[in-house]
């Protein structure tokens, strides 16, 4: 990005980017899925605390994985914005300049164009 003055952004890298983060997170992973069994077996006493110690450490996991989800998706679609905000005021920008200067073009100069000599002869047309 520029330094304040100017703005200078990429706008086929930042809409390449865009399309790069919706594919990352449209496969939602499997941890997604993963749910703890409350089950415990026969013989190990610290079964119920290791079970809850899962469920927690799964829960944390998979809401974490969900906000980074949800970061990307949030920062492709910014980035997509960007991209065409800065695509669309280039092409606005350029053909505003182009507008203007045809528009502008002589603006307030007399014409003297019947003053000005004949043109010269072409060397290349016969005479």
């Amino acid at each position: 990005m520029g330094s304040g003055e100017t703005v200078d952004g990429d706008t086929a890298v930042m809409i390449q980017a865009a399309r790069s983060f919706h594919n990352i997170v449209q496969d939602r992973p499997s941890l997604m899925d993963r749910a703890v069994d409350p089950a415990c077996g026969n013989g190990l006493s610290e079964c119920g605390p290791l079970v809850q110690a899962d469920a927690s450490a799964t829960k944390a996991l998979q809401t974490f994985v969900m906000n980074v989800r949800y970061g990307i998706a949030a920062y492709g679609a910014f980035a997509q914005r960007s991209g065409i905000a800065y695509r669309d005021a280039d092409e606005g920008a350029a053909a505003g300049i182009l507008k203007n200067w045809h528009d502008d073009k002589g603006a307030g100069l007399r014409d003297d164009t019947a003053a000005l000599p004949p043109a010269a002869p072409d060397p290349a047309q016969p005479k």
